[in-house]
């Protein structure tokens, strides 16, 4: 009886041996499934085919639910396809499962900068910047930089400002910002060390603040700085709005030039 009831039992231990290696191995591929639609999914947004991003991670979700990195990307999908309450559902259920995951609350705390509820999104701003290895930091702090300036504080912005640009100089926005701030108050100066930073190295193909410079020194009678910059936007960029509106300041810029030196010469 001792026999039989032993054999018994050695018997279901097996399958349940069995059963457990079994469901780990559907487990393992399930996973696998879901990495593959995460990865595509992800690849998808980049490439911005978000209806096919959507899907995918979709069903990366289904396979592997509670994935923080997948929910953040999920978010970012439903945004992109102007959902921004599924966005922020998906941002929130990624920092419940992970409160660390600073992508995941940044992208919140972007949505809601861009519905004007600043005080929301400074609040989780902020609680970026404490994760000291987050390598986004310095959008972080431009972003703050924005919420200031909506709140009319000029110099908590420029604060901000500051310390992004003294982190990096590729990252184009920050100079340009300053350049504007700076311009405003009439420190022409500040104004195009920033302007000359936001049109070099990394942010030589920007168009904004090679055209801001281009005005700055039209309006201090540099037509000979002024004009390459023009040139340089009708060349580059020859389908936008810049270019059309570089083309004929250049064109009345070359005329007074033409009749200054004309000018000069009848009267030699």
């Amino acid at each position: 009886m001792m026999k039989r009831t032993t054999v018994t039992f050695l018997f279901a231990t097996l399958i349940g041996i069995m059963t457990t290696s079994c469901s780990s191995n559907q487990k393992a591929e399930q996973l696998k499934k879901a990495e593959l639609f995460y990865t595509y999914g992800t690849q998808k947004m980049i490439d911005k085919d978000y209806s096919q991003a959507l899907e995918a991670l979709e069903n990366a979700n289904q396979l592997n639910p509670n994935d923080t990195k997948t929910l953040n990307n999920l978010g970012l999908a439903y945004y992109f396809k102007n959902r921004p309450e599924k966005a922020k559902f998906y941002f929130n259920q990624s920092i419940k499962i992970d409160n660390k995951n600073s992508d995941a609350r940044n992208n919140l705390a972007s949505i809601y900068f861009k519905e004007g509820d600043y005080n929301k999104a400074e609040e989780h701003y902020k609680i970026v910047l404490k994760d000291l290895i987050y390598r986004y930091n310095y959008r972080v702090k431009y972003n703050l930089s924005l919420i200031e300036l909506k709140r009319g504080n000029k110099d908590a912005a420029v604060k901000y400002l500051q310390e992004v640009t003294g982190y990096t100089l590729d990252y184009c926005p920050a100079p340009y910002q300053l350049a504007l701030i700076y311009k405003k108050d009439g420190n022409i100066k500040e104004a195009i060390k920033n302007l000359n930073i936001a049109t070099t190295g990394e942010c030589k193909k920007e168009i904004a603040p090679k055209f801001e410079l281009a005005e700055i020194y039209r309006s201090l009678g540099e037509a000979k700085k002024a004009l390459p910059l023009y040139n340089e936007i009708i060349e580059q960029f020859p389908r936008t709005d810049y270019a059309k509106r570089s083309l004929v300041i250049k064109n009345n810029l070359m005329k007074n030039v033409y009749y200054s030196n004309k000018f000069e010469t009848d009267n030699l």
